[in-house]
């Protein structure tokens, strides 16, 4: 690039942009120490250095006191950076401008100056002044008065041409700074947090673990890699492993602050999010992060005059500022308060009528309430004025090119966008099934959503994620916005279409009763509720893992379970979130009836919030609903008691799949928080320690770590004497199967089934002996790596009896029956197996078929009749499964079910032999129905 290129007068006049992200982080811009010329630090001036490590450490205050004793020295252009920064993280806005210009006024072509002058004009939004300063910097560039190789004045004039929306140029001075300075982490903490402003989260990803490779104590850094971890697919655990780091660098980090109150938002903790608020503001009364939080929580919590207050009081401080409210209305997006978010993002629009992100950001609102020409123009604004967002591109490429091809259906309440391809299922089965839901939801509810509700159905799971959020890539099979339904095609065969769109049309219903204030918690758990009551296989089973954190002191009180939800550290966590809740739902249910749940949700639609409301509904306190809730899961639950379960019994307190390399046995008394590790019990017994060890030694099996594992395992039997504790057997066992050691696994097991009842070293880990079902599976295991198939048979049953609910065990067998060894023999066995398989977890469309068509071959009519549904639940647009179902229903005795499977099949595209086979099937039917009329296709129903 030449210099020319960041001409002003060769580009169009741009709109001043407003500060986002960057400008609110003091330290990715302070002055860095001078440079050799391969970019490494060189000696740095030590009380420079101290006032620079006060400012990145938090230490504000001592950062301008240190800055203002270096400036009385001479050393005045860093000094005054230094102290205008400080001043900025504590909100004197007006004192660091003060400065600034002062100094500016002296030395006017100092970038480093100009550029903390740009960056506080900015913070209030006093674009006017921007202006001089940024023509400036163009005629500076354009005159070749900027050292292109000095990494410094490049990040500065960065940092300030983004500031007139100048994106393209910004992005390649960033990389060009990179360059120059290898070795500083700056320029890469810059350039990651001007792609997370355009969605570009990959490429923000590679720019911050650049810059910890460099600096590991770059507090800015760390807070930009939890922001990529949090958009890439949520990984909380990996978030909050960074902000944790961040703030142990600064613990007045007010962007670590900003996330972490986010965070609990997002979990409905409104008061741990006003707790994080108050501390940003402790420092810095007028950040701009905190009005924008305390804003969207304000009318969260339905709290007008306090979403007003904070508006005006940020609007005083930076009048126009469009992020204020675009942050906003994306946290009440993810709230679905849809109609909240639009209301905000217009005042966005009116504020700040040229900024691209306001546009943008009301367009995707559009387009989540189903107000899609308004929303793709508010879009196209937008990428008129940036043409650089990711999220704005890939929305406009979809409605440009993929939507303009999909076709849409529509039945008495539900509208249906699809692609063509996907037509036939839609319009024959899915459709159908939903508008039968539909019907039944409105009955149950007592009232109709405003209609119609849309399903948007894409084929493309690329095209799914980017409807949804503006970008490839998604870990989830359906969302609903309210009135929008937006899934992965059911004809793609990745889900069970018929559980998870149900689900999500019952969240149409919640959201709208409740006018979009109802909990995550009971939301999730109704919708599962419905589910479960629609077909029985579609309830989620995860009795054990539940089992286990009530065992464990983990289970999540009913008002803090929304929370759960946010802040499950793995895929078991998430399951255990939805189980819980459902179970909850069952139980309010069971107990009180479906009536005083739509209380419920009318309780939440007048404002009011937490477990009081249901609680209220049921007519009885807080206290006693929880109680009995709890008292009701353990008496379901009751099988696992007298059952050694060390995977559930033996885990660190709180534990994660990041642990540290070292764990310490927790105090007595309590749960130790695991945070910076547990603290040791010096009073502890030789046989406490021995069990800890084994508890660390499992926890690094979990995350593969099988070195640490053995390690734990020799502390372990050193500390207790030899392998005489059912722990050290069990990770004995488990290190072994790790290693492939089938002998060793299987002696160590079988060691645990001779634990008699009263013969278990009194162990606090619950179970009577050393059987169960953990046990039984791994036994399982061990035989079959020794490919002795019937005494792995032999514990997979005795696993089963142990959990029915488990689609593990009966997976293992489905497997184990499928074993060439057994030459077929097993073959009904092995159909049994996928049966109870899928009557657990009914998502698997191989297992399905090989189940549907195995019984039509032996025939078994009245279990294809069975299976079939389930089966064209995953695959709607298989004639096969159609046929099947309909020879099946015609032996039965049902010809007018039977020919409209039939014709389904025929519709669906059954094609030569297959086509020829159904016609001649359908002939006599129609011959026993007296009846030569072709008969319209009909809808599957649940059987």
């Amino acid at each position: 690039m030449s210099p020319s290129h960041l001409s002003r007068s060769a580009r169009p006049s741009r709109h001043l942009g407003s500060i986002v992200v960057a400008a609110v982080i003091v330290g990715i811009c302070a002055p860095a120490p001078a440079r050799a010329r391969d970019g490494r630090a060189a000696a740095p001036n030590a009380p420079t250095a101290r006032a620079a490590a006060a400012l990145k450490s938090g230490r504000y205050e001592d950062a301008r006191r240190l800055a203002e004793s270096l400036g009385r020295r001479g050393s005045a252009a860093p000094a005054t950076v230094i102290a205008a920064r400080a001043d900025m993280a504590l909100g004197h806005y007006e004192r660091a401008r003060e400065r600034l210009e002062s100094a500016v006024e002296r030395a006017p072509s100092d970038l480093s100056l100009r550029h903390a002058l740009c960056d506080v004009l900015a913070l209030r939004g006093d674009h006017e002044a921007i202006k001089p300063l940024l023509a400036l910097t163009y005629d500076d560039w354009s005159t070749r008065r900027i050292d292109v190789k000095n990494a410094d004045d490049l990040l500065a004039v960065a940092a300030i041409v983004r500031l007139d929306d100048n994106w393209k140029e910004a992005n390649e001075l960033s990389r060009k700074a990179v360059r120059a300075a290898p070795h500083d982490a700056r320029p890469n903490v810059f350039w990651g947090y001007l792609f997370l402003e355009k969605h570009a989260v990959p490429e923000a990803e590679t720019s911050f673990r650049a810059a910890l490779a460099v600096d590991p104590d770059d507090a800015d850094a760390h807070v930009g890699l939890a922001t990529v971890f949090l958009r890439k697919r949520y990984d909380l655990a990996a978030a909050e492993d960074e902000l944790g780091a961040a703030l142990r660098i600064n613990r007045r980090h007010a962007g670590a602050l900003a996330l972490r109150a986010e965070l609990a938002m997002d979990g409905e903790d409104f008061d741990t999010a006003a707790a994080l608020l108050a501390e940003i503001r402790r420092t810095n009364s007028r950040d701009p992060r905190a009005a924008s939080l305390a804003a969207a929580r304000a009318r969260l919590l339905d709290d007008e005059a306090g979403y007003q207050r904070e508006r005006d009081a940020h609007a005083a401080v930076h009048p126009g500022d469009g992020d204020f409210f675009a942050e906003t209305a994306d946290i009440l997006i993810r709230h679905r308060r849809t109609d909240d978010a639009r209301a905000v993002a217009e005042e966005c629009a009116a504020a700040d009528p040229r900024s691209a992100r306001c546009q943008s950001v009301l367009g995707t609102t559009l387009l989540r309430l189903g107000e899609e020409t308004a929303g793709v123009e508010a879009l196209r604004r937008a990428w008129k004025r940036d043409p650089y967002d990711a999220r704005t591109y890939n929305l406009l490429e979809l409605y440009e090119k993929v939507v303009p091809r999909m076709r849409t259906i529509s039945t008495k309440h539900l509208s249906f966008r699809i692609d063509p391809v996907a037509r036939v299922a839609i319009e024959l089965v899915v459709a159908p099934y939903l508008e039968e839901t539909y019907t039944r939801y409105a009955a149950k509810y007592g009232f109709e959503p405003k209609g119609p509700i849309v399903f948007e159905l894409y084929t493309n799971p690329d095209d799914f994620a980017i409807r949804t959020v503006g970008l490839p890539g998604i870990g989830v099979e359906a969302v609903c916005f309210g009135r929008v339904i937006i899934s992965s095609s059911p004809t793609n065969g990745t889900m069970n279409w018929g559980m998870v769109l149900a689900h999500e049309l019952a969240h149409a219903f919640a959201i709208e009763l409740s006018r979009s204030r109802v909990p995550r918690w009971f939301t999730e758990g109704l919708a599962e509720l419905e589910t479960m009551s629609a077909r029985a296989e579609w309830t989620r089973h995860a009795e054990r893992n539940l089992w286990g954190a009530a065992h464990r002191g983990e289970l999540a009180p009913l008002g803090a379970l929304s929370n759960a939800f946010v802040r499950a550290r793995d895929a078991e966590e998430a399951t255990r979130a939805y189980a819980e809740a459902a179970a909850a739902l069952a139980y309010l249910e069971r107990g009180f009836g479906f009536a005083r749940i739509r209380s419920a949700l009318h309780g939440f639609a007048t404002g009011a919030r937490g477990l009081g409301v249901v609680a209220a509904a049921m007519g009885v306190s807080g206290d006693d609903l929880e109680r009995g809730f709890r008292a009701d899961l353990a008496a379901r639950n009751s099988v696992f008691d007298r059952q050694y379960l060390p995977t559930e019994t033996l885990r660190l307190p709180n534990e994660t799949l990041r642990l540290p390399s070292e764990a310490r046995l927790p105090p007595r008394g309590g749960n130790a928080s695991h945070a910076g590790g547990p603290s040791v019990d010096p009073v502890a017994s030789p046989a406490e320690r021995a069990d800890w060890q084994a508890r660390v030694g499992l926890s690094a099996l979990r995350r593969g770590d099988i070195g640490a594992a053995g390690r734990a395992l020799e502390t372990a039997l050193a500390t207790a004497g030899g392998l005489d504790r059912r722990a050290i057997l069990f990770l004995t066992g488990e290190r072994a199967l790790a290693l492939k050691r089938a002998d060793e696994a299987r002696e160590a097991f079988l060691k645990l089934l001779a634990v008699s009842a009263g013969n278990d070293g009194g162990e606090g880990e619950g179970g009577i002996g050393g059987d169960g079902y953990d046990v039984r599976v791994r036994l399982a295991l061990a035989e079959i790596h020794r490919r002795d198939l019937g005494a792995a048979e032999a514990h997979l049953l005795r696993a089963i009896a142990f959990d029915p609910t488990s689609a593990e065990a009966t997976g293992l067998m489905v497997e184990l029956l499928g074993d060439p060894a057994w030459r077929g023999s097993r073959d009904e066995d092995r159909l049994r197996a996928i049966a109870a398989t899928l009557r657990l977890e009914p998502l698997h469309a191989d297992l399905a078929r090989e189940l549907v068509f195995g019984l039509a071959r032996r025939g078994r009519v009245a279990e294809v009749v069975d299976a079939a549904p389930r089966a064209i639940f995953i695959e709607p647009g298989f004639p096969a499964l159609h046929a099947a179902l309909g020879r099946a229903l015609a032996a039965i005795g049902k010809p007018d079910e039977a020919a409209s499977a039939l014709e389904r099949a025929l519709a669906l595209g059954a094609k030569g032999d297959e086509a020829i086979e159904i016609r001649r099937d359908l002939g006599p039917i129609r011959l026993r129905r007296e009846d030569r009329r072709r008969p319209p296709p009909g809808p599957i129903r649940p059987l």
